[in-house]
C-alpha cells in the first residue's frame, strides 16, 4: 500500500516486513493503517502536526487508570503526527455479536462507565467542560465550518439557524457535574470480550467534563445500534434517572461539532 506522507525512520522500522492494510482514508489530511507483525497487530495514525499530540499525552496519563491502547511509538516530523497503539483486544459494542446481544452489551457498558467514573479527576491536566466545548463550537460557526444544513431537520425546525442553536447552548448553561469524561462513548469506541469490559479507544476529547456529555452521547449511540428498549436499560443498570434537559442539550451542542 501507499503512504500520503514521507515516514519517519523510526515508524519505518516498526513496519518493516509487516502486513499493511489502509483502514480508514478519515479526513483528507490523516491516514489510519492496520499494522500486522508477529500474530500481533497495531494501528498507525498519521496526521497533520499537533493533531495527535492531544491523544498521545492523555494515552500516556491514562495509562495506569483506564485500559487503553498501548503506546508504541510518537513521532512529530515532516510536518505531521505518527501514532502507534497496540490494538485493543476484543470486539467493539456495535460489532453483530452485541447488536444480537443487546443485553450482555448493556452489562458492559455499566462496566464501562463505572471505569471511567473512578477516575480521579483531581491532578487531572485536561479540561475539557463546556467552557472549552463551547469555544469549541463557536469557532466552527464563526468560521462557516458548519451551517445550517448541517443541522438535523428537527433541529432546524426548532432554531431556524446554527447561529440561533449557538446562542441557546450558551444561554441556557447549567452547573456541570465534573467527572473524567472519555469524550467520545459512543459503542465503536467500548471494547469488549463476550461480557466482560476490554478497553476504550479514541480518547483524545478525553479530561475533565459534565457526566451527562459521556450518557448523551452513549445514549444517542445506544438507540441507533439496540433501540429504545435498551437505552431505558442503560439508565436502569447505572442506577441513574435520566435528566431530558441535559441530554438534549449535548445531543444539540454534538450538531455543531465537525
Amino acid at each position: 500500500m501507499s503512504f500520503k506522507y514521507p515516514l519517519p525512520i523510526t515508524i519505518k522500522k516498526i513496519i518493516n516486513d509487516s502486513e499493511l492494510k489502509e483502514i480508514s482514508i478519515g479526513c483528507s489530511d490523516s491516514q489510519v493503517v492496520r499494522i500486522k507483525k508477529e500474530n500481533k497487530t497495531f494501528y498507525l495514525k498519521i496526521m497533520k502536526e499537533n493533531k495527535l499530540l492531544q491523544e498521545y499525552k492523555k494515552l500516556m496519563w491514562l495509562s495506569t487508570k483506564l485500559p487503553v491502547p498501548k503506546i508504541i511509538d510518537f513521532v512529530q516530523e515532516y510536518g505531521n503526527d505518527y501514532l502507534i497503539t497496540e490494538e485493543m483486544p476484543g470486539k467493539m459494542l456495535c460489532d453483530e455479536y452485541y447488536i444480537n446481544n443487546p443485553d450482555i452489551a448493556i452489562l458492559v457498558l455499566k462496566d464501562a462507565f463505572q471505569n471511567i467514573f473512578s477516575v480521579d479527576i483531581s491532578n487531572c491536566p485536561f479540561d475539557v467542560s463546556n467552557e472549552y466545548k463551547l469555544s469549541l463550537i463557536e469557532n466552527n460557526v464563526s468560521k462557516g465550518l458548519v451551517n445550517n444544513l448541517s443541522l438535523s431537520p428537527e433541529t432546524r425546525k426548532r432554531f431556524g439557524t446554527v447561529q440561533n442553536l449557538l446562542q441557546y447552548l450558551q444561554s441556557n448553561r447549567f452547573p456541570e457535574e465534573l467527572v473524567f469524561s472519555h469524550g467520545d462513548t459512543s459503542l465503536p469506541n467500548i471494547f469488549a470480550i463476550k461480557d466482560k469490559f476490554s478497553g476504550f479507544i479514541d480518547v483524545g476529547e478525553s479530561g475533565i467534563a459534565d457526566k451527562w456529555f459521556d450518557l448523551a452521547i452513549c445514549e444517542k449511540s445506544i438507540l441507533r445500534n439496540y433501540g429504545q428498549e435498551y437505552v431505558n436499560k442503560f439508565y436502569e443498570v447505572l442506577n441513574i434517572k435520566r435528566d431530558d434537559f441535559k441530554i438534549t442539550y449535548y445531543l444539540l451542542m454534538m450538531e455543531l461539532y465537525l
